[in-house]
């Protein structure tokens, strides 16, 4: 029994002692197992670090690409910024003592548009920098290139009369900054038939004549027929890229001044069916156009249909009998209407007030500025002696006293009355239109109706050309097309 447990101990004792190479192989995988661990710590660490080299890198094309795109965008739009620019300064109700209207700025007779072969430029130089696109020859000057391929025989002008050129004034306290600092410079120019086919604008009854400028007539540019002239505006834009390549970018309006080409063929108008006119003897209205000397005198009072004549009575003047006088635009209720919905958008003040007075009139209306006053409502002007300049037009009825003058164009259309029974020494210069086309609760009449003018006592209308063509300025320069032109960095 004891022999027993001792054989029993001792194959327990041998069961649990381990042979020395057995102890030693397991030290050695623990070691080699050790060493895989580190190696896959190194390549984990290796790989985070590639694939943050790979972020950043992304990162920074990603941010090369937005500034490249940003720079982009606001060369293309610093290049829109320089030909509204140059639209803008073409309206000569920007006031003339500053000189941001460009006829004046330029110093030329108000009215002058350039002819074929002329260029006005605004330029745009920042501190430091010249900037004289006439140089073709000089790259860091911003050339205008562009002139050779639209007018290929005729070199562009490097001195005045041919050439003027002014400051850009947008960057004067603008909060945009580089948005109107990166335009260089804006052209100005007449527009031919040759030059419209690079524009790629179609002509009507295109003959090819490279010195003929281009009219816009029923919607559409002309070449043998008389109209406002068409302008073409070319700006230049140039800013430095964020990779420090130069960016250029180049835009092009076609454009056509909008008129109101308001015609008079007597001082006094009423234009409609059933007018009436009453007056004093004493009332004065001259059709003798003292801007025409020699001209064929006008009647004193025009009325647009012969069946009205005896409803003309008491006009005095220096041209009598009172006549029918032809105005077909504004012989339809369309075409009146067209007229009031132009005047009411272009307007340069507009009084909506049932009954106004001359307080609503605007105070800075002068020679050199006039404005087109609209009032929508009525107008009472009795006990004003002072001067307007421009165009008056009044919705309701229009209540003149005589020692008020104004120079220009006074239209009353809507409810189409006209009143004055007092005396005065004030004078109207210019031209008078009276049409009914609403009722007198202010709705619509399906034709034209009895537009009606009462003056007694004095006062008077002297027919004025020259008044009258002054204050019908263009109202906007519209865009008749639209392009990009591919130019190259310096």
């Amino acid at each position: 029994m004891a022999q027993a447990e001792a054989v029993s101990k001792e194959e327990a004792g041998k069961s649990v002692k381990r042979p020395k190479t057995t102890r030693r192989r397991r030290a050695h995988s623990a070691a080699t197992e050790s060493g895989v661990a580190l190696l896959i710590s190194l390549f984990a660490l290796l790989l985070i670090c590639v694939v943050g080299m790979a972020l950043l890198m992304a990162t920074g094309t990603d941010s090369a690409l937005t500034g490249n795109y940003r720079s982009a965008n606001t060369v293309y739009y610093a290049a829109l910024a320089g030909v509204e620019e140059g639209r803008t300064r073409l309206l000569s109700q920007w006031p003339v003592a500053s000189n941001t209207n460009l006829v004046t700025a330029l110093g030329l007779p108000a009215g002058t548009v350039p002819a074929v072969g002329q260029a006005w430029y605004i330029l745009n130089p920042q501190p430091g920098e010249v900037v004289a696109p006439w140089d073709t020859t000089n790259p860091a000057t911003y050339p205008d290139l562009e002139w050779a391929q639209e007018f290929p025989a005729t070199p562009l002008p490097t001195t005045a009369p041919g050439m003027l050129q002014t400051n850009s004034l947008s960057a004067i306290n603008s909060p945009w900054g580089q948005l109107y600092t990166a335009y260089k410079w804006v052209r100005i120019n007449a527009i031919s038939a040759p030059s419209a086919k690079t524009a790629g604008v179609n002509v009507d009854n295109d003959t090819g004549q490279p010195t003929t400028p281009l009219t816009f007539v029923g919607n559409h540019l002309s070449v043998d027929q008389p109209g406002p002239q068409a302008l073409e505006i070319t700006a230049l834009a140039s800013l430095t890229m964020p990779n420090g390549t130069q960016s250029q970018r180049m835009v092009q309006y076609v454009t056509a001044p909008i008129q109101y080409n308001m015609t008079f063929n007597a001082p006094a108008t009423l234009d409609g069916t059933g007018v009436s006119f009453a007056g004093s003897n004493a009332v004065i209205y001259n059709g003798q156009d003292a801007c025409v000397p020699g001209a064929p005198p006008l009647p004193g009072v025009g009325y647009t249909n012969a069946g009205d004549a005896a409803n003309i009575l008491g006009a005095g003047g220096s041209n009598l009998p009172a006549s029918v006088v032809a105005v077909p635009t504004w012989q339809t209720f369309s075409g009146l209407s067209s007229l009031v919905a132009m005047l009411i958008q272009y307007n340069d003040a507009l009084v909506n007030k049932p009954n106004a007075t001359q307080n609503d009139l605007p105070g800075n209306m002068t020679p050199t500025n006039p404005m087109t006053v609209v009032v929508n409502g009525n107008l009472d002007l009795t006990g004003w002696s002072g001067t307007g300049y421009g165009i008056l037009m009044v919705t309701g009825t229009l209540t003149y006293d005589p020692n008020s003058s104004w120079n220009g164009i006074v239209l009353v259309i809507g409810q189409g009355h006209l009143f004055s029974t007092l005396n005065g020494a004030g004078t109207i210069n210019g031209a008078v239109l009276v049409a009914k086309v609403l009722a007198d609760d202010g709705t619509p009449l399906a034709a034209l109706g009895q537009a009606t003018w009462q003056q007694n006592f004095g006062g008077g209308i002297n027919y004025s050309s020259c008044w009258i063509n002054s204050v019908q300025r263009p109202v906007t320069y519209k865009v008749l097309s639209f392009r990009e032109i591919p130019v190259n960095g310096p």
